[in-house]
């Protein structure tokens, strides 16, 4: 990354270890264009001992003459032609030789403290310690480079600011770190960087270095250095460079122990959890279940990224196996910024041959009127479900309102996953499920640093953005209210189907109850599980 650093400044290019040149991508400094670079350090200390050595000074790294072009390249000990030929090294010089240096400032020559440092080129680069207790504001920076950690988190966003100025449609921002967990700035980035991998131009990219997978080290290092780390914990940590989450995770979930999936007969055989084998045995048969098993929908609505979720419920017991409180998430559908009408069509699309004993949505959400409605939200979806003749049970095309405390839901959600006498009661198809499953391991505590010490409190750090893991938690806490009432499931006679008499009368009623709700202007109602309101 210092030579990176290096080569925007200066505008020269690298060449990769094959010596091709790597062409420039951002616009380079010139007398007539003159641009301004930041360094963040640590502190004072960091950017006199270790900035200013790594740009300034020689030998980052050895150079040595190639043998058939006679050119000089990186020395690399793990080459056979290079192993031996140390003494004929030299150190590289520094990645900005004094000869593109114009001027400097320095706070402390001594110590090397340097302030400012002109380039030849008008670049002008500013170094500052991220001790300062406000972020330096004001300049328009076109490139910014932090290396290693940073002491006021909060200032990452207001250095991020300053690069939305520079001339030529923005500048640009990198970090060295090694990755550190009480980092909340790095945490956020890192998993921005984890959303938008597969973009065609991503704004935030992640490049993890690994120990174990660098060429200029020989397997004997290697593996001595792997040994010294002792535990696998500690090698992905130093070697790999890993962020080790497990303890902020909002929840447990294991896809081993949870996930409905293609499982071997050995593993079959052998794994204890009978429910999970069935499961899996008759999704893998016939790539879904049973029509007649009782399911429910599980909405999180939003301005911007809707996300529902199917449930479903199977029959007390199932091939011998007592399935007690067990409930899958069989499907889910994330759609980015979706009218009611156009989620009604969606879900309508997926529900052929299926029927609905609830449909389950956010309280708050579904209370709040948006802007040029008379309908609150609980109400547009009715009407939306009642024009797409998508009707449950107990809700017809309306909803059970989400348990609104938001702790209830946490623990839902954690005993469904830990289940009673040690098996889960919750399962989540993996293959229909993947926005489910990203999201359990992005959705994590909240860390909040006082005085120096971080604490982790029982409340996930960035919700909006997780939109699967509401929905999840307002049908973990209404399934857990239907499990103790034993109204979880309900056998298929019980229920509408949509081709019968009796729901085509049902959604006429609903029909003619919308058009009177809308014309008396009639506030909505629930019965049921759920709360009232």
């Amino acid at each position: 990354m210092v030579c990176e650093f290096g080569s925007r400044v200066l505008g020269r290019p690298l060449r990769d270890l094959e010596g091709i040149q790597i062409p420039l991508k951002w616009p380079v400094p010139s007398p007539n264009d003159p641009r301004l670079f930041w360094c963040i350090g640590w502190s004072v200390d960091h950017i006199g001992q270790t900035i200013h050595r790594l740009l300034f000074e020689p030998d980052l790294f050895r150079v040595i003459r190639d043998k058939e072009t006679m050119e000089f390249r990186p020395w690399n000990e793990a080459r056979d032609d290079d192993a031996d030929r140390f003494y004929d090294s030299e150190p590289a010089g520094p990645v900005i030789p004094s000869r593109f240096i114009e001027g400097w400032h320095f706070h402390a020559a001594g110590a090397k403290h340097w302030g400012e440092c002109r380039l030849t080129n008008g670049a002008v680069l500013r170094a500052y310690p991220s001790s300062a207790k406000a972020a330096k504001q004001g300049d328009r920076v076109s490139g910014l480079w932090i290396d290693e950690d940073i002491q006021f988190q909060e200032h990452l966003k207001e250095w991020q600011d300053r690069l939305t100025d520079a001339r030529g449609g923005g500048g640009w921002f990198m970090w060295s770190v090694w990755p550190h967990v009480q980092n909340l700035a790095l945490v956020d980035l890192i998993d921005k960087a984890d959303e938008q991998k597969g973009w065609s131009e991503p704004i935030v990219e992640a490049l993890q270095l690994a120990m174990s997978d660098n060429k200029f080290i020989t397997d004997s290092a290697k593996s001595d250095s792997l040994e010294m780390m002792g535990s696998e914990e500690e090698r992905a940590r130093r070697d790999r460079g890993e962020l080790l989450l497990d303890h902020l995770a909002m929840y447990d979930y294991n896809k081993e122990v949870h996930s409905i999936r293609p499982m071997s007969d050995d593993l079959k055989a052998f794994n204890p959890n009978k429910r999970q084998v069935v499961l899996c045995d008759i999704y893998e048969k016939n790539k879904r279940f049973p029509s007649d098993w009782t399911r429910y929908l599980f909405i999180d609505p939003s301005h911007t990224r809707t996300a529902v979720l199917w449930g479903v419920v199977p029959p007390p017991v199932v091939q011998g196996v007592e399935m007690k409180n067990t409930w899958i998430i069989e499907n889910e559908l994330v759609v980015a910024k979706c009218s009611a009408t156009q989620l009604a069509a969606k879900i309508n699309a997926l529900s052929a041959g299926l029927d609905y004993e609830a449909f389950i949505m956010d309280k708050r959400m579904g209370q709040q009127t948006r802007v040029g409605s008379t309908m609150n939200v609980f109400e547009t979806y009715a009407y939306a479900f009642g024009e797409q003749r998508l009707v449950s049970r107990l809700t017809s095309s309306g909803f059970a309102p989400g348990c609104d405390v938001p702790l209830i839901r946490y623990v839902a959600v954690r005993e469904a996953l830990s289940g009673k006498g040690g098996w889960p009661s919750l399962f989540i198809v993996e293959d229909k499920c993947p926005s489910t499953i990203k999201e359990f391991f992005t959705y994590r505590k909240k860390q909040m640093l006082t005085a120096g010490v971080t604490t982790i409190s029982d409340e996930p750090a960035n919700p909006r953005k997780h939109d699967c893991m509401a929905a999840l938690e307002y049908g973990a806490a209404y399934m857990k209210d239907a499990f103790k009432s034993g109204l979880a499931y309900v056998p298929r006679e019980e229920r509408p189907t949509r081709g019968s008499s009796a729901y085509q009368f049902a959604q006429k009623m609903l029909s003619e109850q919308n058009e009177f709700d809308q014309k008396n202007g009639v506030g909505y109602v629930h019965l049921g599980i759920g709360d009232a309101v």
